[in-house]
């Protein structure tokens, strides 16, 4: 026996068709406990939560309840010692790569082969930040692998993770050899864990990671490469900030946005973008994962406005 104090972990089954929309409310779950596991393709999907005492389990299942009041949410239950709630999630994690980087969580370092010319990252931010392979994450990586792929100047172009949770992107960004990094989010936990994980990736030069928000973290005219995965309804009321942090040529890379909102977020940029740059050349694309979509805004110096 142990003296280890005990955890509880609930979890039921959920039909297919509602993966979708509950992933979009855990999302915006702050702090989020639950997690969705599908072991493979063929296996139905299963929600846990995982809560230090039972009156936390009891609110977050009424919570889902008031959500989801169709959904079956008749929960099997069992008691965790700690250390095995700690690392219940680690089975279902695996590694992901686009293109030449790799993420690689710290338990399978020694078991995962990079291939030859592949980059890797090393992640583990436990439970509380996530994985670091959601689909928004994966659409901003995508969009730092294209801009690297375009040859820019990496020691001198300014880069920003804003809202950067455990750092994935700031560290990958460093893992493709951009100089001038920055990383802030306004959770001083998660600051920690990004430094943590500085230190299980030797390889990669320290990073300025720092608590901010997304006015102290964004000086004006000071940012060439900003990646901005947030939540819609936190990038539209801090349009103004973000759009002013960038230099007169620069990239914004926004997600966190559920494509039903990315008309909507998408308009607002526009309006702000014309009140506040009227003689910038500004182009505009997206990309779709699932539900969610990313936001390319490219400003580009010239005399006359003009939109592509």
């Amino acid at each position: 026996m142990t003296d280890a104090p005990l955890d509880l972990k609930i979890s039921v089954q959920i039909p297919d068709d509602y993966v979708d929309a509950l992933e979009s409310y855990f999302y915006e779950c702050d702090p989020n406990p639950w997690v969705l596991i599908q072991k493979t393709a063929a296996d139905p999907y299963y929600l846990s939560g995982y809560f230090n005492q039972e009156e936390e389990c009891t609110q977050a299942i009424d919570a889902l309840k008031k959500n989801f009041p169709e959904l079956d949410l008749s929960f099997d239950k069992e008691k965790l010692i700690a250390t095995e709630w700690q690392n219940a999630y680690k089975q279902y994690v695996k590694p992901w790569n686009d293109r030449l980087l790799h993420w690689v969580p710290l338990w399978a370092k020694d078991t995962y082969s990079v291939p030859e010319g592949g980059i890797p990252v090393y992640v583990d931010a436990g439970m509380a930040f996530g994985t670091g392979c959601h689909e928004t994450t994966q659409l901003c990586a995508s969009r730092l692998l294209d801009f690297y792929l375009s040859n820019p100047p990496k020691d001198s172009i300014t880069m920003v993770d804003a809202g950067c949770g455990f750092g994935i992107l700031a560290l990958s960004a460093r893992a493709l050899g951009f100089q001038s990094i920055r990383g802030f989010d306004n959770d001083p936990d998660a600051i920690q864990v990004c430094h943590d994980l500085l230190k299980h990736n030797p390889t990669l030069s320290p990073i300025d990671f720092s608590v901010d928000d997304l006015i102290s973290g964004l000086p004006e005219d000071s940012i060439d490469f900003l990646m901005a995965n947030i939540q819609t309804n936190i990038l539209i009321p801090f349009a103004e900030p973000i759009i002013k942090s960038l230099h007169a040529s620069a990239h914004l890379i926004l997600s966190g946005i559920l494509t039903k909102e990315l008309e909507t977020l998408k308009l607002h940029y526009l309006e702000t973008f014309n009140h506040l740059r009227p003689n910038a050349t500004i182009h505009i694309d997206s990309k779709e994962k699932g539900e969610w979509s990313d936001l390319k805004i490219e400003i580009i110096a010239c005399e006359s406005k003009k939109i592509i």
